[in-house]
């Protein structure tokens, strides 16, 4: 967890050790603590999930540090400047702060972690809005896409998880992965949510 707010840190930690079943959890004030950790400077550490506050430059840096590392971000409020914030962050999943307990910690945890897109409310109605008032970016060369990706594409548009896209085509967990990692990497897009309102955008 990278967190700068003490309080917030504290009480994550706080609940997260009282769940049990976590290894390894570290909790940093900012980034630079983090790196200098005795796990990370080991460079065998490598965590599941990052929990981060909404600092877009941090998220980058996880994310090239960790890049199998799935994000989880904290958005402090439903106000418009801390959900632009947290947009920018591209996490893998979205926690408000006001709405946190050990209930939802939990089911977030579990949705990043199996590949889902959790997002409360106030989040998606944000980045809905946002796309619907961006000004149309100028055309660009879509990439060629299988048949078997759209089919995916479809399926990562209704919010399914790796596992339930396997489920639903009939194809292995693996091969599910093998096709979101393709699709994403073909639009150079950092994530699967940064995918998903990237594809509303266009259209």
């Amino acid at each position: 967890m990278v967190e700068p707010r003490e309080l917030i840190r504290s009480g994550l930690a706080a609940i997260l050790e009282r769940l049990g079943g976590i290894q390894d959890l570290e909790c940093h004030c900012d980034l630079d603590e983090l790196l200098v950790s005795p796990k990370v400077r080991g460079g065998e550490w490598q965590p599941d999930i990052c929990i981060v506050g909404s600092d877009a430059d941090v998220a980058r840096h996880l994310r090239s540090r960790f890049p199998s590392c799935r994000l989880l971000g904290l958005v402090a409020s439903a106000e418009p400047e801390d959900l632009e914030r947290a947009a920018r962050t591209n996490a893998d999943g979205y926690l408000m702060l006001h709405d946190t307990t050990a209930t939802t910690l939990v089911g977030t945890l579990h949705a990043v972690m199996s590949g889902e897109l959790p997002m409360p409310l106030q989040v998606g109605n944000y980045l809905l809005e946002r796309v619907r008032t961006t000004e149309a970016p100028p055309p660009r060369v879509q990439p060629y896409f299988s048949p078997r990706e759209h089919d995916v594409i479809a399926l990562l548009l209704e919010g399914l998880s790796n596992r339930q896209i396997s489920v639903r085509l009939g194809i292995s967990l693996h091969s599910a992965k093998r096709h979101v990692s393709a699709i994403l990497h073909k639009v150079n897009s950092p994530s699967r949510a940064h995918f998903v309102a990237q594809m509303l955008r266009d259209g």
